[in-house]
């Protein structure tokens, strides 16, 4: 299977090469000429916390190019599937400056495109965008670090799902789709990720959103790991403020939550115990957080009802004034 990866941080690398490693074509579409040079001339090599399946994919298996060149590359040898693993911030700009500059004749040699942001809005925009692609939702918990331009380092197992997020007509319209999906899961499964097709993606959009909202912006602020949000009560006290602000916007909203969520945060921070959530690793390179995404949705659910998420809006406040480049 050809699939195409557009963006080379850590779960780019990660979902490159171990699907590369499984048999597929895969290229994946960097930012820097730097990182593409590396690719093309080193491979890509993975490692876990395990070391049991450290791998390496030679330059020969892999494909990289810069993200400008995405359209033109997509002309001479369009992919079956796209993985959009970008931040946020970087996503209108792919939306409507490569991706809609496609011919959409050429559009029935792809399946869809999976999106992995973290945070809410992106779908809304690219379905926008983009009103004749295949847009799915993905939402995983696998744990990984980019070490360098052409290693990552898998930090912690998870699960994949996807799904996308549209009305009952267009699903009954679209019942012949379930052939290419169920290939592309049995592709990621023979890669080694435990994967599934959903049908309640919205729900889990919001169960990831709460997720993050929870562990990334204190590890962040706190400079620390996932696993070591367990190292004290008061880091787990505010943990639980968090969630329980979080879950009585749901409620107001009319979201549905897990009951056992709470259990699962927990359980996420000793599964990805080693991980460097995202939001540490932009702080860390000084880069624009997605924290107006994540924490942000919730305090836009709140002011929808009238409430005031006081705790995620002073999360907001106080990642955004760790950089000079946050908007």
């Amino acid at each position: 299977m050809r699939i195409d990866i557009i963006g080379g941080g850590s779960l780019g690398l990660l979902y490159g090469g171990k699907l590369a490693f499984a048999g597929n074509e895969v290229r994946i579409w960097c930012r820097s000429m730097d990182q593409v040079l590396s690719l093309r001339t080193e491979g890509l090599h993975m490692t876990s916390v395990e070391n049991l399946d450290a791998s390496s994919v030679g330059p020969i298996r892999i494909e990289a190019d810069v993200m400008d060149h995405f359209t033109e590359g997509w002309k001479r040898d369009p992919a079956e599937w796209i993985f959009l693993m970008t931040k946020q911030k970087d996503v209108e700009y792919i939306g409507s400056q490569l991706l809609a500059k496609i011919d959409k004749s050429t559009l029935k040699a792809t399946h869809g495109m999976i999106c992995y942001q973290n945070g809410t809005g992106h779908i809304e925009l690219l379905n926008s965008l983009l009103p004749q692609w295949h847009i799915y939702s993905a939402i995983t918990t696998e744990g990984a670090k980019r070490l360098s331009y052409n290693e990552v380092f898998h930090a912690g197992r998870g699960e994949t799902n996807f799904g996308q997020v549209i009305d009952e007509q267009f699903q009954k319209e679209n019942k012949n789709r379930r052939e290419s999906e169920n290939s592309l899961l049995y592709e990621l499964r023979k890669a080694g990720f435990t994967s599934d097709l959903s049908n309640k993606i919205v729900n889990q959009i919001y169960r990831k959103l709460l997720i993050n909202a929870c562990i990334n912006p204190l590890t962040a602020l706190w400079r620390i790991h996932n696993g070591e949000l367990m190292a004290t009560q008061a880091r787990v006290d505010m943990m639980r403020k968090l969630f329980l602000e979080g879950t009585a916007v749901y409620n107001a909203s009319g979201i549905y939550w897990d009951d056992n969520l709470w259990d699962q945060i927990m359980s996420i921070c000793v599964s990805t115990s080693a991980n460097t959530s995202s939001m540490l690793q932009d702080i860390l390179e000084d880069n624009p957080t997605e924290v107006k995404w994540i924490n942000g949705s919730i305090v836009t659910l709140a002011e929808k009802k009238g409430l005031v998420a006081t705790y995620h809006k002073s999360m907001v406040e106080l990642i955004q004034g760790m950089s000079t480049k946050e908007g």
